[in-house]
C-alpha cells in the first residue's frame, strides 16, 4: 500500500511539474555571436527546467539539450574577424551618427534574412500543434521580429547584451537622464564635463529620434509586406513584458531602473561551465615568477594587423616590464621571440582572467571580456574601436580600475606609462573591491533571469508592471505641460497687481491734473 502510494504521490508531482512546463519561443535573427552568447545560458536554462524551447538563431549549439530545438538562419557570417584599419577611435558626433546609420543598415539586412527565410512558415506550423505561451527576443538595432509575438498573440520578453540603446528608454519608462547616464553611442563615464553633457543629450536624443523616423518605419514595412498586418512596432515594443539587461551597477553605474527592466550583467559566467586551459599555457603560467599580462582583443578584432610600427612599440614596452606577457595572436609570423612572450591563437578567456597568475587584462573593452574582468577582479587596460566598448572603458576606468589606451596612442612611451600605471597596486585593490560586489548577489544572474522569465509565465505577462509613462509624451512625462502653467500663473501674479497699481496711480493722476485745471 505504501510503495503503491508513493506511486501515486510520484505520478502526481511529475503531472503537476509537467503541467508547468511552456512552450517558448526564442527570435535572435541578429548574426552577433557575442550577443548570443549571453542569451544561450537562459535558453539553455529553460529548456533544462523542462520547457519546451524553439530558438531561431544563426548559432548552432554545440552540445544536443533536451528540449531545444534550433531553426538555423543562414546568409550572415557569424565569424567575421575586422581588421583594426577599418576603424577610426573618434567619438565626434559625425561619427556616432554615421555608427548609427551602419547599424540601421544592419539591422534591415537581418530582418530580410528573417523574413524571407522558411523560419515563418515553421513558426507558424509549430504554434497550430504546440501553441507558443512566451517569445522571448533581442531588443538591439530593430523591432521588425515583434511583430511574430503579435501574431501569436503571446507576452514578449526583451533581451538586451549591452546597456540600452537610446530608443530603449522610453519604451520601458526607463529614465533617460542625460545629465549622468551616458549614451551607448558616446561612450562617456557618468561625471561629465559641460561638453560632453552636452554631446551626449545632442546624441541621445537625436539618435532616438533618427531610429523612430528611419528604422522603425523600415521595420513597419517589413511586418506590413511578410506578414501582411498593418501595425506600428514602437506600440508593440512598449508592451514587451520584461527587459533583461546585460548590466550591473557596480560597473554601468547606478541608474534609476523601473521594475520591467532586471539586470543580469554577467549571466554567461558559469563557474560550473569551465573550459581547460591548454598545457602549455598552464606551464607558461606556472613558470612566471612576477606575474603575466594577458592581451587578447576579442574574437572579432585581429590584433595582428596593427601597423608593424605599433607592434614593435608594444613589444618593446613590455620587454621592460617585469611581468611576462600572454598574447592572443591570430597570424604564424610572429612579433618577437622573446621567452617572456608566448602567443596564442585561442586561449580560455575567463578561466585565464581568474587564473592567479594574471595580473592584468589589455582588451578590446567588449562587453563579455570587460565583465569577466570585473569578476575575477583584474585591473584592465581598454583599447576601444567601436560601440560600447569606449562606454566599458570608460566605466573601468572611472571605478580606477582600468585606463583607456587608444589604438591611434600607441608609442613606447605612452605604452610604459600605461603598463607602469596600470601595475600599481591601487588599480589591483580596486579591481578587486569591484569583483567583491559585482560578485556579491542575492541570486546568480542566470537563475535571477530564468525566475523572472517564468515569473512573466505564471502571471501571463504580468501587465502590473507596466508605466503609463510609456505612453506619455516628453513634454508630458518631464511636467513641461504642469511648468507652463505654473510660469503663465506667476507671470501673471506677478504682473496683475503691478497693472492695477498702474490703472489706480494713473487714475489718481489724472484726477489731480482735473482738479488744478478746475482751480485755475
Amino acid at each position: 500500500m505504501k510503495f503503491n502510494l508513493y506511486l501515486f504521490l510520484t505520478f502526481i508531482a511529475s503531472f503537476c511539474y509537467i503541467s508547468e512546463t511552456k512552450n517558448i519561443l526564442g527570435l535572435f535573427p541578429h548574426p552577433g555571436y557575442s550577443h548570443f552568447k549571453v542569451f544561450y545560458p537562459i535558453l539553455k536554462k529553460l529548456a533544462e527546467n523542462g520547457h519546451q524551447l524553439t530558438v531561431v538563431t544563426y548559432t548552432k549549439s554545440k552540445n544536443k539539450i533536451t528540449n531545444y530545438n534550433e531553426i538555423i538562419l543562414i546568409g550572415e557570417d557569424t565569424t567575421h574577424v575586422f581588421d583594426i584599419e577599418m576603424f577610426i577611435p573618434s567619438r565626434s558626433l559625425v561619427s556616432m551618427i554615421y555608427e548609427f546609420f551602419l547599424l540601421s543598415e544592419e539591422g534591415s539586412k537581418s530582418c530580410e534574412i528573417f523574413y524571407k527565410s522558411d523560419a515563418i512558415k515553421q513558426i507558424i506550423n509549430k504554434n497550430q500543434t504546440m501553441p507558443f505561451d512566451l517569445v522571448i527576443t533581442e531588443n538591439f538595432n530593430t523591432d521588425c521580429y515583434l511583430g511574430i509575438p503579435y501574431i501569436l498573440n503571446v507576452p514578449v520578453i526583451a533581451l538586451s547584451s549591452c546597456v540600452a540603446m537610446p530608443w530603449h528608454y522610453n519604451r520601458f519608462a526607463l529614465p533617460d537622464t542625460p545629465s549622468f547616464i551616458p549614451s551607448e553611442f558616446v561612450g562617456f563615464n557618468e561625471n561629465m564635463n559641460f561638453y560632453e553633457r552636452f554631446v551626449n543629450f545632442i546624441i541621445t536624443k537625436s539618435v532616438a529620434l533618427l531610429y523612430r523616423t528611419i528604422t522603425q518605419r523600415n521595420d513597419n514595412k517589413f511586418i506590413k509586406d511578410y506578414l501582411k498586418i498593418d501595425v506600428d512596432v514602437e506600440d508593440l515594443a512598449k508592451k514587451q513584458s520584461l527587459l533583461l539587461i546585460n548590466q550591473h551597477y557596480s560597473l554601468s553605474g547606478s541608474r534609476p531602473v523601473p521594475n520591467r527592466v532586471v539586470e543580469i550583467g554577467g549571466v554567461h559566467i558559469d563557474d560550473n561551465d569551465t573550459a581547460a586551459i591548454p598545457k602549455d599555457v598552464e606551464e607558461f603560467l606556472q613558470n612566471s615568477v612576477k606575474g603575466v599580462i594577458f592581451i587578447s582583443w576579442g574574437s572579432m578584432i585581429k590584433m595582428s594587423t596593427l601597423p608593424k610600427s605599433k607592434v614593435k612599440a608594444i613589444v618593446n614596452a613590455l620587454e621592460q616590464q617585469s611581468f611576462d606577457v600572454l598574447w592572443k595572436w591570430e597570424s604564424d609570423d610572429l612579433p618577437t621571440v622573446n621567452k617572456k612572450f608566448m602567443f596564442t591563437k585561442w586561449a580560455p578567456q575567463k578561466e585565464l582572467l581568474c587564473h592567479p597568475k594574471v595580473k592584468i587584462f589589455w582588451s578590446h573593452g567588449g562587453l563579455l571580456g570587460t565583465s569577466e574582468s570585473v569578476y575575477c577582479g583584474k585591473p584592465i587596460i581598454v583599447s576601444p574601436l567601436y560601440g560600447d566598448q569606449f562606454l566599458n572603458g570608460k566605466a573601468a576606468e572611472n571605478r580606477k580600475m582600468g585606463l583607456m589606451l587608444y589604438h591611434t596612442d600607441m608609442s613606447e612611451e605612452n605604452l610604459s606609462e600605461a603598463f607602469r600605471t596600470i601595475s600599481q597596486p591601487e588599480y589591483a585593490k580596486n579591481a578587486k573591491y569591484v569583483s567583491e560586489v559585482y560578485r556579491n548577489r542575492q541570486n546568480s544572474p542566470l537563475d535571477t533571469a530564468v525566475w523572472w522569465v517564468e515569473h512573466v509565465l505564471k502571471t501571463k505577462g504580468n501587465n502590473l508592471t507596466y508605466s503609463p509613462a510609456a505612453d506619455m509624451s516628453g513634454f508630458v512625462y518631464h511636467s513641461l505641460d504642469v511648468i507652463t502653467v505654473l510660469v503663465i500663473l506667476g507671470i501673471l501674479i506677478i504682473t496683475i497687481p503691478i497693472l492695477i497699481c498702474r490703472k489706480c496711480c494713473s487714475s489718481k493722476t489724472q484726477k489731480q491734473k482735473t482738479k488744478k485745471v478746475k482751480v485755475k
